[in-house]
């Protein structure tokens, strides 16, 4: 009896319009700038994002003081200042919640999320197919301009289910080793590699720091672990 593919895993990457997603407001003013969020924390009738904000001029101060006079948001935070890195925390008004809804509302789950001037890229992972369907119907119903960019379905034998990577995540993982990055010393830096992918130096960033966190819980983190 052959396999019903609408009832494996499934991976789909959707993009979205920079303006279209609260946080975008930022990069009217700082095009260099790009996001990407940590993890999202439902609450009450609202969501708390945890995301990071990349800045090559750095200046967290300032790009808070950006999201705090968005009126999406009815609070924001800087938690850690690293300098061209820093870590928000911000509680959206449930009506500017946008895409954010559409993900519980449907039961996928966000793998990764990044913005830059360019637009945003989600990674959305379903158990059956059929939920990206209602994802897309949920998305145009709500005037959400969402596209579909790519699908994929895995199962219980493909590396992605072994080693916990996302397409693209492997991609940027395996292609920066070919090309030198993780050699001492290196012989490709981030900008080389980022090229060849065709996405910007913060985005192939963003994937390889995803790509690691997934490894890490994947291959060292057990239950039970203090």
């Amino acid at each position: 009896m052959g396999v019903l593919l609408t009832h494996m895993t499934s991976i789909a990457e959707f993009t979205l319009p920079p303006a279209d997603f609260p946080l975008g407001r930022l990069f009217e003013t700082r095009p260099a700038v790009t996001l990407e969020l940590d993890r999202i924390v439902p609450s009450g009738d609202t969501v708390l994002p945890y995301f990071w904000v990349h800045d090559p001029a750095g200046g967290m101060e300032s790009n808070l003081e950006v999201f705090a006079g968005l009126p999406e948001l009815r609070s924001v935070e800087l938690l850690d200042d690293l300098g061209e890195r820093g870590l928000f925390s911000s509680e959206w008004k449930p009506e500017y919640m946008g895409i954010m809804s559409a993900v519980p509302a449907t039961g996928v789950t966000v793998l990764s999320a990044t913005g830059s001037s360019e637009g945003w890229r989600f990674e959305l992972r379903a158990q059956r197919t059929r939920q990206f369907s209602d994802f897309q119907q949920y998305c145009a119903e709500h005037d959400i301009p969402v596209t579909l960019r790519s699908l994929s379905r895995l199962s219980e034998g493909t590396a992605g289910a072994r080693d916990g990577l996302t397409t693209d995540q492997r991609e940027a993982l395996v292609l920066a080793y070919r090309e030198g990055y993780y050699d001492e010393p290196r012989t490709a830096d981030q900008a080389a590699v980022a090229e060849k992918l065709g996405i910007s130096r913060q985005a192939l960033a963003a994937r390889l720091r995803r790509g690691y966190r997934n490894l890490i819980e994947r291959a060292l983190i057990h239950p039970g672990d203090d």
